[in-house]
């Protein structure tokens, strides 16, 4: 805060007021948090504040503020310019923005991330922080005592939609002044921001020299039986809210692990590289392979195509493409940030996704131990292949 020395005291309240309201919690957690109480859901998947009185009382508290502040600041006192320069930024800034912001503002236009300043004089237009605070003041009471009436008069939205554009506005100030443009810095909000503009390559020297190492030393840890049995677990600890799992290192092993065999699958199919068997998993491979050992595993083979689990590489071929990639190691990001964590799920994403993501995880696995536990496929000159 060293440099908000020039602004004023009350501008430097609301700076703290802001830096308080997300010291725990990003802007999408707060509008989700104020969609459910206004707006309890109404269906299994109950996430009303009201069922977390401490949690409600918490959020209001530290909301109240950014009212009294923002309207002093903007409605009732001479303009602190050097505040209002420093939360502006111009047309550039913002594309930037868009791009490598943690979260983007969908609800200000372009003049409002701009100048959030014009955001304020909005909300402020018809009415005051006394307004805001009274109607908030009566809605935490109906909440506490679970008694909130959808039908409500029609001012319940206005105030709603005021109210998530105030947030947005403050998460705008929140970044360009408090955390200083946190997402330039090498930290996890730059790396998510520019992930989907990575290569996937991000391997030792000896992983590339032979990606199929990755593969033998996975299934040298743990049968396939076994890593659809971790990799289970680790959906459903991800699934899980109110847990987390215990074994962190043992996950977070798992998932680079995993990573290692997306960056595998990509060389492989890059390189058209088949599998000979250098190296090998078990010495005596062929004995593997007729041994009663091999056959309960085939068992397990049960997601792959049989296309597929004839020729292995056709799957590998289809799957393994940049955009695949990047949005299944994502995926896994977020699988291991909600494994690790008591207050976030997975559960509120696109369920069909998580399926197929489940899903190719799976399939992957199967295709790469067939891959090397059946005799080398060679490509022909029609880009097919077959047995050696």
């Amino acid at each position: 805060m060293e440099g908000n020395l020039n602004f004023k005291k009350e501008t430097v309240a609301f700076i703290g007021a802001i830096e308080s309201f997300f010291s725990t919690n990003g802007v999408s957690y707060h509008l989700n948090f104020l969609k459910n109480w206004l707006i309890p859901p109404q269906n299994e998947f109950d996430f009303s504040p009201q069922k977390h009185p401490a949690q409600l009382l918490v959020f209001y508290e530290k909301l109240v503020p950014l009212f009294d502040y923002s309207d002093l600041i903007f409605n009732h006192s001479e303009t602190d310019t050097a505040f209002v320069k420093a939360i502006g930024a111009d047309e550039c800034g913002v594309e930037r923005e868009t791009v490598l912001l943690d979260y983007y503002p969908k609800l200000l236009s372009s003049g409002e991330m701009q100048n959030p300043k014009l955001t304020f004089l909005d909300i402020f237009l018809f009415f005051q922080s006394d307004t805001y605070k009274l109607v908030y003041k009566e809605w935490l009471l109906a909440a506490l005592e679970n008694n909130l009436d959808l039908d409500w008069d029609h001012y319940v939205a206005e105030f709603y939609e005021n109210t998530k554009k105030m947030l947005e506005a403050c998460w705008l100030i929140h970044e360009r002044i408090i955390t200083r443009n946190s997402f330039k810095k090498i930290d996890r909000y730059y790396h998510m921001a520019i992930f989907e503009s990575t290569s996937p390559l991000a391997f030792e020297q000896e992983l590339f020299n032979d990606p199929f190492k990755a593969i033998q030393f996975f299934f040298s840890l743990d049968n396939l039986s076994g890593h659809k049995a971790y990799l289970k677990n680790w959906y459903k600890a991800a699934l899980a809210e109110e847990q987390c799992v215990s074994d962190v290192a043992d996950y977070f092993f798992f998932y680079n692990q995993f990573t290692k065999l997306l960056n595998a699958g990509y060389l492989i199919t890059a390189k058209k590289l088949t599998y000979q068997g250098a190296g090998g998993l078990p010495a005596a491979k062929e004995q593997f392979i007729n041994s009663d050992a091999y056959r309960k595993e085939l068992c397990e083979v049960n997601t792959l195509t049989a296309v597929h689990i004839e020729n292995p590489y056709l799957f590998v071929e289809s799957f393994f493409i940049p955009e695949k990639i990047k949005q299944l190691r994502l995926g896994l990001l977020e699988w291991l940030y909600a494994a690790f964590s008591t207050r976030s799920s997975i559960k509120l994403m696109d369920k069909e996704f998580l399926f197929e993501q489940y899903e190719s995880m799976m399939m992957i696995m199967e295709a790469f131990f067939v891959m090397i536990n059946t005799p080398a496929l060679i490509e022909n000159d029609k880009g097919g292949y077959y047995v050696e």
